[in-house]
C-alpha cells in the first residue's frame, strides 16, 4: 500500500505492489514473502480485482454489495461479491462494452450498451434479449419513472425504448450528434450534451425542447480561443446544478435558471473530460473530474483544489462507494485501481479495518531514501566519483549529493578493498580495551524491582551506610534503621510493595506536591548518611506527628532521588556495574517516554484538524450570512396565462421602507431601461437572461390523500355503473312478445298512476 499527500491529504493506493502468479505454490509464495517486504506488505482487498488486458468501466450496484466490471480481450463482464470479497461469476461478451447500467438493486438485471450497436439485458441466469439501436452508441441513461431508456449516438436523435411496454417510442430530434446524455432523478428532466458545445433540455411528457445552453462560446470567451468544443460528459449536482465537461479539457457549472456559468475549471491537459461525480459534505461540497490522465478534487464553490490521483496507464471509468472515500478505477491495464481518502468519508464496512492500518501508518513514520545514500563532495572525491557530477546517477541536495546505494559500495569496494579489514581490527582492540578496564571480579548486583525503584534504592542505601559506619567504628551491633531497611526488602510481608502497582507512589498527588518545598531543601543538602546511634534518632521520629509523617515519606523519595544522582556521578566500578544493570528499566523508561510522544503527537494532529474545521466552519457560515443579507424579504405568486411572459412582472417597482438615494427608490424596470439605453449609447448588446428562451415549464404538484381516494372512489362508482348498463337487458320486441296484456281497467289505471 502506498501514501501521497496532496495539499495535506493522505491517498492510499490499495492496489500498489508486485502481483503473484496463481501457478506459484504456496510454500514458495511464503518463502518471498519473507524475502520481499513489498510483497509482505501488499494488500489484497478483491480478489481477482482485475481483467485479461484492459478493462473499460466499473459500476457499484444501489445495495453496495456487488461490482459490475467489464473489459477486454476477450470482451468480458464480471461480478464481485463485497461481502466475501471475490468473484462471484463472469460472463463472455461478443462486444466491448461502452455503458453500464444497473436495473435492480442487486446484481439480478442489468442493461448493457456495447460497441456495433448492440444493446444487451442480463439477468441472473444469463442474456435473455438482445437487440441493435439504429447508430453507434456513446451513451444512455435510464428514466425509472416513466421506465426509458435514453440512447445517444453518432446521430442527432435521441432514442428512446420502454422497458415496460418493450418497444421503441419516437425519438427526440436534435441539431447535432450527440456524446452524452443525463437524466435528473429528481425532476425528470433529460439533458443531452452534442458535438457543437451545446446542452439540450428535453421534456419527456410532451417531446418538446425545453431549452439550451451555449457551453462552447463560454469556454471561448474565457480561455480567449475560437475553437469548436464538444460537450463530452453530464452530472446532476442538485435539481438546479449541473456540471457541464468539455473536450478541451473545462469543467463549467450552471444554474439551470440562467444562461450564464458559475464557475469553469481547467484541467490544463487539454484531454477530454470523461465523467464528473459530486460529493456532499459538510464542510464543502467536492466535485471529482476524471480525464485520461488524472482525476481531480476540487471545491464546488470557489475551484479551488483539494487533491489529484494521476496513474502511468489512461483512465477509463471511475465510481464512488456510496458515503465513503473508496474510488474504483478502470484503466489500460489488467489491474483494476482502489484508491482510500479518509478525509472524504470513513471506509465501507466491508472493508472497515482501513482505519485502523492508516492510522497506524500515521504514527510510524517510514525511511524515505533506503536505497540511496548522502554524501559530500569530498567523498566523491575520494571514491573517484566526482566525474559523475550533472548526471542523472547523482541527486543534488543541500551541500552534497544523493547516490544509489548499490553504486557507492561497489565504488567504496574497488577503491578501499581492506577498509573492512581495518575495521574489524580496530574493532576488536576496542573489545580487548574494555575486558582490561573491567575488574576480574565483579561484584554481585542487586537488580531494582520494577515498582517503586527510589523506595527501593533508599532503602538499600541506607543498609549499605549503616553497616559502613558500623565497620569504621569497629561496632558489631547495626543499628535499628539499618535492620528495618534490610527487612523491609527481604520480608515477604513487603512483598507486594515492590511488585504490585496498586501500592506504587504517585509523585504527581496532591500531597506529594505539598511536601514539594521541604523536598527540595533536603535534596540540595545532597544524599543523607546514617549514623550509628540510630537509637536517638528513634526517639526524635516517634515525637513527630502524622502530618510529619507524611512528609517524611516524601523527604525519603527526595533522598532517593538525590542518591540517584550521587550513583550517576561516582566514579568507582561498583557504581558503574549497577548502572549497566539497570539498563533493562532505562529502555523500558525510553518505551514509555516515546509512547508519551506519540500521543502528543497524535493529540496535536487532532488538534490542528479540529482547528482547520473550525475555520472552515465560521467561512461557510460568514457566506451564509452574506446570502442571507441579499436574500429577497418576501416572494409574491402571480398566475401567469398561456400568452403571456415573466417580463411584464420585471417592469414592477420595488417597495422601499427606508429612505435612500434616488437610484435605490427608483423602480427596476427604469433601472433596467436606464441600463439598456447606457449599453446602446456604448454599442454593448446584452443577451437576454430568461432561462431557456422565456419558455415555459409546467410541473404536476401531488395531490393529497384525502383527493386521491375520492377520486378512486368516483372513478370506481362510474366503472361500476359502466358495467351495470352492459349487463342490464333491456325490453325489445322479443321480450314482450310472449308476455300477456292486462285488463282494460287496470291497464288505464296502472298509465294513470304512473303519469
Amino acid at each position: 500500500m502506498e501514501v501521497s499527500t496532496v495539499n495535506d491529504v493522505k491517498i492510499y493506493n490499495l492496489s500498489a505492489g508486485k502481483s503473484l502468479p496463481e501457478w506459484m505454490s504456496s510454500r514458495a509464495r511464503r518463502k518471498l514473502e519473507q524475502r520481499n517486504t513489498d510483497v509482505r506488505q501488499r494488500i489484497q482487498l478483491i480478489q481477482d480485482f482485475e481483467m485479461p488486458d484492459v478493462s473499460n468501466t466499473v459500476n457499484i450496484t444501489p445495495d453496495g454489495k456487488y461490482v459490475w466490471a467489464s473489459g477486454n480481450y476477450k470482451p468480458w463482464l464480471r461480478c464481485y461479491d463485497l461481502n466475501n470479497l471475490s468473484l462471484k461469476f463472469e460472463r463472455g461478451l461478443d462486444a466491448d462494452v461502452v455503458k453500464l447500467i444497473p436495473l435492480s438493486d442487486d446484481y439480478s438485471k442489468i442493461v448493457v450498451l456495447e460497441e456495433e450497436r448492440w444493446i444487451e439485458m442480463h439477468a441472473m441466469l444469463g442474456r435473455y434479449f438482445r437487440m441493435r439501436m439504429p447508430c453507434q452508441g456513446r451513451d444512455m441513461a435510464l428514466s425509472e419513472e416513466s421506465s426509458d431508456l435514453y440512447l445517444v449516438g453518432t446521430k442527432s436523435e435521441v432514442y428512446r425504448f420502454n422497458l415496460e411496454q418493450g418497444c421503441w417510442l419516437t425519438s427526440f430530434e436534435s441539431t447535432a450528434p450527440l456524446n452524452c446524455v443525463q437524466v435528473c432523478t429528481d425532476h425528470q428532466l433529460v439533458v443531452c450534451g452534442t458535438t457543437n458545445g451545446v446542452v439540450e433540455a428535453w421534456d419527456h411528457r410532451d417531446r418538446s425542447l425545453c431549452g439550451t445552453l451555449d457551453v462552447g462560446s463560454s469556454v471561448n470567451s474565457h480561455t480567449g480561443e475560437n475553437s469548436v468544443i464538444a460537450v463530452t460528459s453530464l452530472a446532476f449536482s442538485d435539481p438546479l446544478h449541473i456540471g457541464v465537461g468539455t473536450s478541451s479539457g473545462q469543467i463549467v457549472t450552471y444554474d439551470l435558471r440562467a444562461r450564464r456559468p458559475l464557475l469553469i475549471k481547467d484541467h490544463n491537459n487539454e484531454l477530454p473530460i470523461k465523467k464528473i461525480e459530486f460529493i456532499k459534505r459538510d464542510d464543502g461540497d467536492v466535485v471529482a473530474s476524471m480525464d485520461s490522465r488524472m482525476m481531480k478534487m476540487w471545491f464546488e464553490e470557489d475551484g479551488s483544489p483539494l487533491a489529484a490521483i494521476e496513474n502511468t496507464c489512461p483512465l477509463n471509468d471511475f465510481c464512488r462507494f456510496h458515503n465513503s472515500g473508496m474510488f474504483f478505477f478502470a484503466n489500460e491495464a489488467p489491474k483494476m485501481l482502489q484508491y482510500f481518502i479518509p478525509q472524504l468519508g470513513p471506509a465501507p464496512k466491508w472493508c472497515s479495518y482501513l482505519e485502523n492500518l492508516t492510522e497506524e501508518m500515521e504514527e510510524t513514520e517510514a525511511p524515505v531514501y533506503d536505497n540511496y545514500r548522502f554524501v559530500t563532495k569530498k567523498q566523491l572525491d575520494d571514491l573517484g566519483l566526482s566525474g559523475l557530477i550533472g548526471t542523472n546517477v547523482l541527486r543534488a541536495y543541500m551541500h552534497g549529493y544523493f547516490i544509489d546505494a548499490r553504486l557507492y559500495n561497489r565504488a567504496q569496494t574497488q577503491m578501499q578493498p581492506f577498509a573492512y579489514e581495518k575495521y574489524k581490527e580496530q574493532k576488536i582492540k576496542s573489545l580487548i580495551a574494555d575486558e582490561r578496564e573491567e575488574s576480574a571480579v565483579k561484584k554481585k548486583v542487586e537488580k531494582l524491582p520494577s515498582v517503586n525503584k527510589s523506595l527501593a534504592a533508599r532503602l538499600r542505601d541506607e543498609a549499605a551506610a549503616a553497616n559502613k559506619t558500623a565497620e569504621t567504628k569497629k561496632e558489631k551491633k547495626k543499628s535499628k534503621k539499618s535492620d528495618a531497611a534490610s527487612s523491609l526488602l527481604a520480608d515477604d510481608r513487603f512483598k507486594k510493595l515492590f511488585e504490585s502497582e496498586d501500592f506504587e507512589v504517585d509523585e504527581t498527588s496532591e500531597q506529594f506536591l505539598k511536601n514539594a518545598s521541604i523536598a527540595q531543601k533536603l535534596a540540595a543538602k545532597g544524599p543523607v548518611e546514617v549514623d550509628s546511634e540510630g537509637e536517638d534518632q528513634s526517639e526524635e521520629e516517634s515525637e513527630g506527628d502524622s502530618d510529619e509523617a507524611a512528609s517524611g515519606s516524601d523527604d525519603d523519595q527526595d533522598n532517593t532521588a538525590a542518591w540517584m544522582e550521587e550513583d550517576h556521578r561516582g566514579t568507582d566500578m561498583a557504581s558503574d556495574l549497577e548502572s549497566v544493570s539497570s539498563d533493562e528499566d532505562v529502555d523500558e523508561s525510553l518505551k514509555k517516554k516515546r509512547a508519551k510522544i506519540r500521543a502528543a503527537k497524535k493529540v496535536e494532529r487532532n488538534v490542528q484538524k479540529s482547528q482547520k474545521y473550525d475555520e472552515r466552519k465560521e467561512a461557510k457560515k460568514l457566506r451564509k450570512e452574506q446570502r442571507l443579507t441579499s436574500k429577497p424579504s418576501k416572494f409574491v405568486l402571480h398566475s401567469i396565462g398561456s400568452g403571456e411572459t415573466t417580463r411584464k412582472f420585471v417592469d414592477e417597482t420595488v417597495a422601499a421602507n427606508t429612505v435612500g438615494s434616488s437610484e435605490t427608490l427608483m423602480a427596476l424596470g427604469a433601472r433596467k431601461t436606464a441600463s439598456a439605453k447606457q449599453d446602446r449609447k456604448t454599442k454593448k448588446v446584452n443577451e437576454d437572461d430568461v432561462p431557456f428562451g422565456g419558455r415555459e415549464m409546467s410541473f404536476t404538484i401531488s395531490k393529497r390523500d384525502k383527493d386521491l381516494r375520492a377520486q378512486a372512489a368516483k372513478s370506481k362508482q362510474e366503472a361500476h355503473v359502466a358495467e351495470r348498463k352492459e349487463v342490464t337487458r333491456r325490453p325489445n320486441a322479443l321480450v314482450t312478445k310472449g308476455l300477456k296484456k292486462l285488463p282494460g281497467n287496470l291497464n288505464v289505471g296502472k298509465r294513470q298512476n304512473t303519469y
